[in-house]
């Protein structure tokens, strides 16, 4: 990969002198070394050596040997590189001594779509876009590890109609996020960052279903330790160098949905081969849509590693380890158990609670939902699993009903990163609580999603700048 980039980044540095304009690169998307001081010779000759200058420095001072040497963008040996023979052109180019990189350094820019990558449905089940839940990463051990899996579902499967799944499971999308988020705001620069994982089971199409993906979904986080964020940043700027235009809206991977994803698909499945794994696995939890039911009924739960073992996680506000959640209304539903916190959440998502209020009662039962969604005030910790699941199909409606302008709710998260959901259908479509995935081919996400990629770019910029 570095050889390819040093190639890539002379090729463009030529460009530009060729253009007459030095580093002819965008400012949004490139700041180069102001390379060295070109030497004297340069004057006349074969021009090797002032290419030869350019080269050495693969990353010193000595990489913009033609804009700063005398011979280098002057006279006859501009052209050709007409300096070499004489020797004097080689001396100037050699003069990224400093450096172990002269080459130009590449800066991109993230945004939504390269730290959280919604990976388009494949087009059968037996050829998954990227990889599927049991593929082995590079240490040698399943992506989703079937204990665990297994673990999670067998009490569900039995006594309330989960089909078999586990070979079915295809990777459905890839994030990146600087830390575990365990308290509100920034993450703490001493904390290993995380990548999180989405799996669903993928169908294909038949005479009575339509195929695409289960209402089941698997979120699986694995540690990145502190020492390889950087590393991991650096992959990920490479994989946005690659890709399309795709800036704008969280929506359906650009990249991925290109006419040749191939190459920008490789270098995902390498990210996740080499950032996955049962040996970097620290959570995995469920969210699933229960058959044996006459209610639409979801069950969210999942379990963490505590010290060497994984344990059940308690649901915020109660003892219980398990989530049952039930359709009620257009957009209303009732949990159990639920906490509610932030104050108003349970008025919010209940909507015979909501629809009997006093307007004054429901915009305070609405303040929770932005709150619910806001990195800086709440994390998954802190608020009941299925608060970020339903918040955005929640607060869509009830604006509909009430005739409360949702953007008149105090406490929104804000960014200069797109901000939008409707990328997705979560907005519109209380028939799931899918946060980050999909229900059959609709794509499905949620304002926390939004919120939380945005916040994580926000971060990066700020702890890995653009170099000066």
């Amino acid at each position: 990969m570095l050889v390819r980039r040093r190639v890539v980044s002379f090729a463009l540095l030529l460009v530009g002198l060729v253009a007459g304009g030095g580093c002819g690169s965008s400012p949004a998307r490139m700041n180069a070394d102001a390379g060295g001081q070109g030497g004297v010779g340069g004057a006349g000759g074969v021009g090797g050596a002032v290419g030869v200058g350019g080269a050495v420095g693969s990353g010193g001072r000595g990489g913009t040997v033609g804009a700063g040497g005398v011979g280098g963008t002057t006279g006859a040996g501009a052209a050709a590189g007409m300096g070499g023979v004489g020797g004097a052109g080689g001396s100037g180019g050699v003069t990224g001594t400093g450096g172990a990189g002269g080459t130009p350094i590449a800066f991109y820019p993230l945004d939504m779509n390269d730290v959280t990558i919604l990976v388009p449905l494949p087009t059968s089940s037996s050829t998954p876009v990227l990889l599927r839940g049991g593929d082995l990463v590079d240490d040698g051990t399943a992506l989703v590890p079937r204990a665990l899996f297994d673990r999670l579902v067998d009490s569900e499967r039995k006594d309330f109609g989960l089909l078999p799944m586990y070979e079915r499971l295809h990777l459905v999308a890839v994030r990146f996020d600087l830390c575990d988020r365990h308290l509100p705001g920034a993450c703490p620069e001493a904390e290993d960052a995380r990548l999180r994982l989405v799996f669903q089971p993928i169908q294909d199409a038949t005479g009575t279903s339509a195929g695409g993906a289960d209402d089941v979904g698997f979120h699986a986080f694995y540690t990145i330790r502190n020492d390889e964020i950087a590393g991991a940043v650096a992959a990920l700027r490479d994989l946005a160098r690659m890709a399309p235009a795709q800036t704008g809206a969280l929506r359906v991977s650009p990249a991925l949905s290109a006419a040749n994803p191939g190459a920008y698909a490789a270098a995902v499945r390498a990210f996740v081969r080499r950032y996955g794994g049962e040996a970097r696995i620290v959570r995995l939890t469920m969210n699933a849509l229960l058959l044996n039911f006459a209610q639409v009924h979801w069950v969210l739960r999942g379990i963490e590693k505590k010290g060497d073992a994984f344990v059940d996680i308690p649901i915020v506000g109660a003892t219980a380890v398990s989530e049952a959640v039930v359709l009620s209304g257009s957009a209303g539903y009732d949990v159990t158990p639920i906490a509610d916190t932030p104050p108003g959440l349970r008025g919010a998502i209940t909507q015979f609670m909501f629809d009997t209020a006093l307007a004054a009662q429901q915009r305070e039962y609405l303040a929770a939902l932005p709150a619910v969604d806001n990195p800086l005030t709440h994390t998954a910790e802190t608020v009941p699993c299925v608060s970020c699941h339903v918040s955005t199909v929640v607060m869509y409606a009830r604006g509909l009903t009430s005739g409360i302008d949702p953007l008149s709710i105090p406490g929104r998260y804000t960014s200069r990163f797109d901000l939008s959901v409707m990328g997705g259908r979560s907005y519109d479509t209380p028939r799931t609580i899918r946060a980050l995935g999909y229900l059959r081919k609709d794509p499905m996400i949620s304002q926390r999603v939004v919120n939380e990629t945005a916040q994580t770019l926000a971060e990066i910029e700020a702890r890995f700048p653009p170099p000066p």
